[in-house]
């Protein structure tokens, strides 16, 4: 079994945020994602809000706000 080839973060991240697939959604395919290599966790959300959606700024909401305050 061979390793699977690693892929440059910025490279993942334009190819994220390409993608396509769901483009039956009311608002059209916008994956809204931030990412860097030094990061210690990770926080994946499901089904951006409009005011993520048209920012493209993760989080950018009432529910960032209330993850914000939850984790101090």
């Amino acid at each position: 079994m061979t390793a699977p080839t690693e892929i440059p973060l910025v490279d993942l991240l334009s190819e994220i945020r390409a993608c396509s697939h769901c483009s039956d959604l009311p608002l059209g395919p916008r994956p809204v994602l931030s990412a860097k290599p030094s990061a210690k966790i990770l926080i994946i959300g499901q089904a951006p809000g409009t005011r993520v959606n048209a920012t493209g700024i993760p989080w950018n909401d009432p529910s960032g706000d209330r993850l914000r305050m939850w984790m101090g």
